[in-house]
């Protein structure tokens, strides 16, 4: 796909790269990481010249779909969740639709910002030609104001004037997309209860289900968890002071969850970190749908028992294990798991 969208610098295998490819681990040249980007702003298609200080040929072949593009374009170009990240009033703030990413390499060598409008695309890198680390310097703190002022002077150029604001999105949907309104909390449609909703791009033909985990009731709103969430939901009601309506459940019932090893995940392999101590190294052990108490067992040896779908904690031991957890009605499940 990077070779597709011009980027000539990856002379080895996909192998070789392996999955750090996608955070970063290959070396790219600025004009082509740029081209690359440009490619969003076309839909999805590339072009097969791209220099400084020529003009850029028409689009010749598609690398992603325009649906693709859309959302990468819609994702980057999103001000709430740049907020949240950097905060209102950072380098990637303009008063017109910008697609931009930041990016920081590891040990602070260097960083990137490159981004997109609809006339422009601009990227910049910083960093010192030793390959000598940068000093508190990060892809929004670093390359950001620089971008900032670049793309300000790159949109003022193209339209003669600098626009004092332009809501205008980037990119028009394509036909198979359809904006609709999601629950924020449950990802599903929007019920009317859902006290929190966000609107979302979704493939037209994508079936969708509406959602079931907020109920109306005479105390207001009630959040009926799946059963995958309880615990984690107990927790994240004290942190942030929500009440966990688990005493309704029964009133609005889910349908029925079948038991199972919910962690750890069948043919999941976990890393023991030699630079930590041990007892920092363990595997919480949850179930799914279990009724009364959970007894649990590695190999066929009890390692403990756990209520519910609460975690048991499990220190790490190289080999290939077999969890299996027995519920109070006698079911039984199992996970099989590797440990290096």
């Amino acid at each position: 796909l990077l070779r597709r969208a011009g980027i000539t610098t990856l002379d080895k295998t996909a192998a070789h790269y392996g999955l750090g490819l996608t955070l970063g681990n290959a070396e790219v040249r600025l004009d082509e990481l740029v081209a690359a980007y440009a490619m969003f702003a076309r839909g999805g298609r590339t072009t097969s010249e791209v220099g400084s200080g020529r003009a850029l040929s028409e689009p010749t072949s598609e690398v992603v779909l325009p649906r693709t593009a859309f959302w990468i374009t819609d994702i980057l170009s999103d001000r709430e969740a740049r907020a949240f990240i950097f905060g209102e009033g950072s380098s990637l703030d303009f008063p017109f639709a910008v697609a931009a990413k930041t990016g920081t390499s590891q040990a602070y060598h260097d960083n990137w910002t490159i981004g997109f409008t609809r006339d422009v695309t601009v990227g910049v890198w910083v960093g010192n030609f030793d390959r000598t680390p940068l000093r508190q310097s990060s892809g929004v703190t670093g390359a950001g104001p620089i971008f900032h002022d670049v793309m300000l002077a790159a949109v003022e150029r193209v339209r003669g004037s600098l626009p004092l604001f332009d809501p205008a999105p980037l990119a028009a949907p394509p036909s198979d997309l359809r904006e609709v309104s999601l629950c924020a909390l449950s990802g599903m449609i929007a019920g009317a209860a859902c006290p929190v909703r966000t609107r979302e791009w979704l493939p037209v033909a994508q079936a969708a289900h509406e959602c079931q985990w907020h109920h109306a009731s005479d105390r207001g709103v009630v959040t009926v968890w799946p059963a995958e969430y309880r615990e984690w939901a107990k927790a994240a009601s004290v942190a942030v002071g929500e009440m966990a309506e688990m005493p309704q459940v029964a009133k609005w019932p889910l349908a029925p969850t079948t038991f199972g090893v919910a962690s750890p995940t069948t043919g999941a392999t976990y890393l023991i970190d030699p630079t930590l101590k041990p007892e920092f190294q363990s595997l919480p052990l949850r179930t799914r749908g279990a009724i009364g108490r959970v007894e649990w067992s590695v190999n066929g040896t009890p390692v403990g028992i756990s209520l519910g779908d609460i975690a048991l904690a499990w220190p790490l031991v190289r080999g290939t294990h077999t969890i299996g957890a027995r519920d109070a009605n006698g079911r039984t499940a199992a996970a099989r798991i590797i440990v290096k």
